[in-house]
């Protein structure tokens, strides 16, 4: 039996439906671990030109990934600023877009202050179990 493509318009139909963390045969670039998360954040392009919500799917110490159904039309490396709560915390950082797909975007942390830092690296702990 032949395996049937699956589109990534199809790939992210559906409200279940969840984008794989990485797609079988493709070569894992990142520089840090990402952990699956679910949780909304609001995106605004720092020169005012768009503001979307979304949810992040996936957050590591260098940056995350934002499904959205907003349209977006983003350079890599347009600066955004993002807010979003995740295990009772509130981060609010600059960012700027890596990567723009049919229905999110991957964003890359830049500019964080050392408090933001903290509290994020904090966060990546309780998710890798470190903490335990």
């Amino acid at each position: 039996m032949a395996e049937q493509e699956v589109s990534a318009e199809e790939e992210y139909n559906g409200p279940e439906r969840r984008r794989p963390a990485a797609q079988e045969g493709m070569v894992e670039r990142r520089e840090h671990t990402r952990y699956a998360v679910d949780a909304w954040a609001e995106v605004m392009v720092k020169d005012g030109t768009m503001l979307f919500r979304g949810r992040v799917l996936d957050v590591s110490v260098g940056g995350c990934y934002i499904e959205t159904e907003a349209k977006l039309k983003l350079a890599p490396g347009t600066p955004v600023e993002m807010v979003f709560r995740l295990n009772d915390r509130v981060f609010r950082c600059d960012a700027g877009s890596r990567m723009i797909r049919t229905k999110g975007a991957g964003f890359l942390f830049s500019n964080m202050d050392a408090k933001s830092r903290m509290e994020l690296e904090g966060l990546i702990r309780e998710l890798s179990g470190a903490d335990e």
